[in-house]
């Protein structure tokens, strides 16, 4: 009997040793954290504490809280401390080292960056709010921010209310940061509470270096038109936009012998620059692809060489000294083996062409017929030979030496180009339907998913036909401009000017074009 006994004792020993560790089983955690209470409370009024404890029912961990988290009126950075980062507790400390300002509601709004710390179930827009003075402010404004000309929107956009007041005016966003902020964070609605009542200018900001102050090089902004007053219970709707930067032209380098490269950033439509050293010829290019511009000169012995830039208003003069360089060399380059129909075949010369030779250029198709063709030189390095390009065909081009010559008098040696085209069942055909487009003129984008212009229409009006054709399989979208100015391009604002951009409307659906398709689409 008690061998049997001390039997069953060593098995349920044994037993109960395996069953060790985490129970299996059980539902899944799915309830976000809940706040429990903070110190001092929420919603406090004559604040004048240093430190906040908000205390939680579970561990929770912050998560990407520098850009989550939204303090209204704005802090700085450094003068204020949340703990804990990078670990789990069940409380939240805010250490705070500024003098408030009085009577005032301040609001911490840490967005989506509370989350619990096993499941990461979420604790959103959990907002600690406190009053310098007898009450909290209450009043809301909310809107939408969408991006003028890019399709793909700008997340976690700054809007920033400034009180327009005695001391307002409209620089005062270039100097001085906004009563109050809030932030559309993953999304383009944002939502500004506990505010008081008044007069108010709305801003937005791409805020890059998160300083809530407008930096015209390199952040976009978007206003509304008029102040606000509040209480106001409309949806204020921004478009946000990049302006263009004031015009600067930067010293400029020697980079080929008789090579000079100027630097610059802004609107450049009427620069002129000239070179005041006598007996010269100088060439102006600008590179594609950079805010670059390239003289070129000749027929000069210098020391150094003296520029005067004239741009509108405003002049410039530099002095450049002489360095021994190597010439630059002549290379014409084509890029397609390719090319679709209805575009044309195009060279690009690595210094500014001076004369072609048509006699000494000719085109063949696969049947070894002759093309007539016309030739034209486009922005100084662009050479275009335009004839009939027909579909399921081959051209083979041969340019001889002196076909091409550059501004130096250099030319190359035979040159040879072949290239073939597609057959038109290779291609879509997208009709679309501006019907419902109220505005004219208009210029019609065809876009890839990379937001490149594949084509691009101009029209009258929405009652012309607007057809892309010889369009390549693939995923595209369209853009409607509003072509106020009847320019050609779109145009974008200048908030001093309180110039808005020009509307933009974006279909929203893709559409996927395949060969030999045609597709209509209604916008």
């Amino acid at each position: 009997m008690r061998s049997n006994y001390l039997f069953l004792l060593v098995v349920i020993i044994v037993f109960s040793c395996a069953k060790r560790g985490v129970p299996e089983g059980g539902e899944k955690d799915e309830d976000s954290p809940v706040f429990i209470k903070a110190q001092p409370e929420n919603n406090s009024i004559f604040f004048k504490e240093n430190k906040i404890r908000i205390y939680f029912d579970e561990y929770i961990k912050l998560d990407k809280l520098s850009s989550q988290l939204v303090v209204s009126p704005p802090i700085e950075k450094f003068k204020y401390s949340i703990f804990p980062q990078g670990g789990a507790s069940k409380f939240i400390d805010i250490e705070i080292n500024e003098e408030f300002q009085n009577n005032t509601t301040f609001v911490f709004n840490f967005g989506e960056s509370i989350k619990d710390n096993n499941e990461g179930n979420l604790l959103p827009y959990f907002k600690y709010v406190f009053s310098t003075g007898s009450y909290i402010d209450s009043l809301e404004l909310k809107g939408n921010i969408i991006t003028s000309y890019d399709r793909k929107q700008n997340d976690f956009v700054t809007a920033m209310l400034y009180p327009v007041n005695e001391k307002y005016n409209d620089s005062i966003i270039f100097k001085e940061k906004p009563l109050y902020v809030a932030s559309t964070l993953d999304s383009t609605f944002f939502n500004f509470t506990n505010l008081k009542g008044g007069n108010y200018r709305l801003i937005a900001l791409k805020d890059i270096n998160n300083n809530f102050i407008f930096d015209p090089l390199n952040e976009k902004i978007a206003y509304f038109d008029s102040i606000i007053s509040l209480p106001n219970d409309s949806i204020f709707n921004l478009s946000l936009f990049k302006e263009i930067p004031t015009y600067k032209i930067f010293k400029p380098f020697q980079e080929y012998s008789n090579k000079i490269s100027f630097g610059y950033r802004g609107n450049i439509d009427s620069i002129n620059i000239s070179l005041e050293n006598k007996d010269f010829k100088g060439v102006l290019t600008k590179e594609k692809y950079k805010d670059t511009l390239h003289y070129w000169f000749k027929d000069i012995e210098f020391d150094s060489l003296h520029f005067k830039i004239e741009n509108n208003d405003t002049i410039n003069y530099f002095k450049i000294p002489k360095k021994d360089f190597d010439s630059d060399t002549l290379i014409i380059s084509n890029q397609n083996n390719s090319i679709d129909l209805g575009k044309k075949f195009m060279l690009n010369s690595s210094i500014p062409i001076d004369k072609l030779d048509s006699k000494k250029i000719s085109i063949i198709n696969k049947d070894s017929v002759i093309q007539t063709f016309e030739s034209k030189i486009v922005n100084e390095v662009d050479l275009i030979l335009d004839f009939e390009i027909l579909p399921n065909d081959k051209y083979l081009i041969e340019i001889l030496p002196k076909g091409i010559i550059d501004f130096f008098g250099n030319t190359t040696d035979t040159l040879n180009y072949s290239f073939t085209t597609k057959k038109r069942s290779d291609y879509g055909k997208i009709f679309v339907n501006l019907s419902n487009i109220s505005f004219k003129p208009i210029i019609v984008d065809l876009i890839n998913m990379n937001e490149d212009i594949v084509m691009s229409k101009k029209l009258a009006n929405s009652f012309e036909p607007c057809v892309f054709e010889n369009v390549r399989p693939g995923e595209y979208n369209l853009r409607i401009i509003h072509d106020i100015n009847n320019n050609g391009k779109w145009d974008t604002g200048n908030y001093l000017k309180k110039i808005k951009p020009e509307n933009i409307v974006h279909y929203n659906d893709t559409i996927k074009v395949r060969a030999n398709w045609v597709i209509r689409e209604r916008i």
